[in-house]
């Protein structure tokens, strides 16, 4: 008998998916509810699980503990809400359950990152079935661990190649659920407790990461390494990859190159540490040494599965960026080939397929791009209108919409109003662009729909009364920056944003700049310039000289970026390369 145990609390947008996944494996559901207030325990319930109730002390393991303790079967899958058990695997389980010289089985868990699943993921072993012991019971408040309690009662653990899916990291779900902050405060209490813990370094390590406090995490990560670097735990190579990414971000070049050599010659078949070796190579412009690197880890393929962590660096991975050192090479019939390789390998990476699009335009004429890019699609309306987003990136406008009006045809939904809306605009139909901006309702695409409908309003004259309402009502920070350039714009008064920190309402004045330069309304643009008054940023200058290098406006980029250093001695590493870029360019020219 298997009893499935998990833990929840407002899992309502995942539970169902978790459960259909493993419904027809298991035999006992027990689920323990840590204080949900959706529909959480009702749809527990629908699939026949018996529901406990915990009250929350921020202590992961002692609700993973309660749930073990109400399971009744010879054996127990755990998992999370936010998983999804690989349809292949359950056929594996069975049999597993068999084998009764095995006391715990380790599963590959892959979680997707960023915006959608199914582009970028990172992957972990974790303990996912166990035999029904007493003995064996997680330890940890968060991170929480049963594997160590197993190893020391003598149990015999295996792994296998079952994949479970994992949701939990998508931005989406973090920023709902507000994991970070939960984390870190569970977290610093185990930290201060045991503050030379490498787990608990490695782990908030991880948070201040994943937070962009790329000097903080490695700190913590450094802590970890120095406490642990003669064990090999499972978390090592983990760690060791986290350090080198964070290098990189730190602009220490060549500590990381330093740290992947002694990785290199310790854990040689980590292809982890290889390939982020060629992104390094890769971002010095040493394109030989990156193209060596990426082919190495193909020859490698992917590590153990203990050492795994980023998903496709023994393939697809490798193969997408080499592909994209051979474009910046300017080696297009190679770009292509690896990224025909690297879509072969993982052919749902809708990822791929715009870098395989780019390159296509670079090699080919325009109807000859056209027609290899259609040629990977089928003939539905999901398709339609990937090849309508593709069309749209590249600047082919008409192209786009003839192929999001086919979409349209069968499929009308936020995502299809709102490309065809994003290119109508850029093709000057104001009128009709607000209309397809208004048919969206809800969704990611909301914040910027309200906001191209104004744009487009305030370009053809017409009210935006009804829209500032509905930003009003779900985005203040925009609702206040588009309230100030329509005075602005009306009555010529320049009015303070008003509070303190003025970064959120500086970035919503950029992606209203960064629209209208696109779309090459000027006039509109220099009088929202203004708006960079009303901020207290001291950035702006950069950022704008940036903006006005990324559409081409090189001598304004150059002005305004030097204006940045000499009023603020503000500057950064990519304003640097771009002053250098410049003068690089004029020297061209003298010489």
């Amino acid at each position: 008998m298997l009893s499935l145990c998990m833990i929840v609390k407002n899992e309502e947008d995942n539970l169902e998916r978790c459960l259909k996944s493993v419904y027809d494996v298991v035999d006992e559901i027990i689920i323990v509810d840590t204080g949900s207030t959706d529909k959480t325990v009702e749809i527990a319930k629908k699939f026949g699980a018996t529901v406990f109730y915990y009250k929350w002390n921020n202590d992961f393991s002692a609700a993973r503990n309660f749930s073990l303790d109400k399971a009744k079967g010879d054996w127990i899958l755990l998992m999370d809400a936010d998983d999804e058990l690989d349809e292949d695997g359950k056929k594996m389980i069975n049999v597993l359950l068999k084998d009764d010289k095995i006391d715990a089985y380790l599963f590959e868990t892959i979680s997707y990152v960023g915006d959608e699943e199914g582009s970028d993921a990172l992957s972990n072993l974790n303990v996912r079935i166990i035999k029904n012991k007493a003995e064996y019971r997680f330890i940890g408040s968060i991170h929480e661990q049963i594997l160590i309690s197993i190893l020391n009662h003598g149990g015999n653990v295996a792994e296998v190649p079952i994949k479970v899916y994992h949701y939990g990291y998508l931005h989406k779900n973090i920023k709902e659920k507000d994991k970070r902050n939960r984390n870190m405060s569970i977290l610093k209490k185990e930290l201060k407790r045991d503050p030379d813990n490498p787990f608990h370094n490695f782990n908030i390590g991880a948070e201040y990461m994943a937070l962009g406090d790329y000097e903080r995490a490695y700190n913590y990560f450094k802590k970890s390494f120095d406490f642990s670097k003669n064990i090999k735990t499972g978390y090592t190579t983990k760690l060791i990859i986290r350090m080198i990414i964070c290098l990189n971000q730190l602009n220490k070049l060549d500590e990381a190159f330093s740290l992947c050599n002694e990785s290199i010659e310790k854990y040689p078949n980590v292809t982890d540490v290889v390939f982020l070796k060629g992104m390094l190579y890769h971002r010095i412009g040493h394109y030989q040494e990156a193209i060596n690197c990426f082919k190495r880890c193909i020859e490698i393929g992917e590590p153990s599965l203990i050492d795994r962590f980023i998903v496709g660096v023994g393939g697809f991975k490798a193969y997408l960026a080499m592909g994209e050192v051979f474009m910046d090479a300017k080696n297009f019939d190679d770009a292509i080939e690896c990224f025909l390789n690297s879509f072969r390998l993982n052919p749902t990476n809708k990822a791929i397929l715009y870098k395989l699009s780019n390159a296509y335009f670079s090699r080919y004429d325009e109807k000859t791009a056209i027609e290899k890019i259609v040629s990977h699609f089928d003939l539905s309306p999901e398709a339609y209108t990937i090849i309508s987003d593709i069309f749209f990136l590249n600047g082919k406008y008409q192209q786009s919409l003839k192929f999001i009006d086919m979409a349209l045809n069968s499929l009308k939904n936020n995502i299809t109003y709102y490309v065809k809306g994003r290119t109508l605009m850029y093709l000057h139909r104001y009128d009709e662009a607000a209309e397809c901006f208004e048919m969206v309702d809800g969704g990611e695409y909301t914040l910027d729909s309200h906001i191209n409908d104004i744009i487009c309003r305030l370009l053809i004259g017409k009210s935006i009364k009804n829209q500032m309402l509905l930003l009003k009502k779900r985005f203040i920070e925009a609702y206040k920056v588009f309230f100030k350039l329509d005075l602005l714009l009306k009555k010529d008064v320049i009015l303070p944003i008003g509070v303190e920190d003025t970064g959120t309402y500086t970035n919503v004045i950029f992606i209203v700049l960064d629209k209208l330069f696109e779309i090459q309304e000027f006039d509109l643009f220099e009088k929202s310039l203004n708006m960079l008054n009303m901020v207290n940023e001291k950035d702006v200058l950069l950022r704008l000289g940036k903006l006005y290098y990324r559409h081409g406006a090189y001598k304004l980029a150059e002005e305004e970026l030097t204006r940045s250093m000499k009023l603020f001695d503000i500057i950064d590493e990519e304003g640097m390369i771009i002053l250098s870029s410049l003068c690089g360019q004029k020297e061209d020219k003298i010489s």
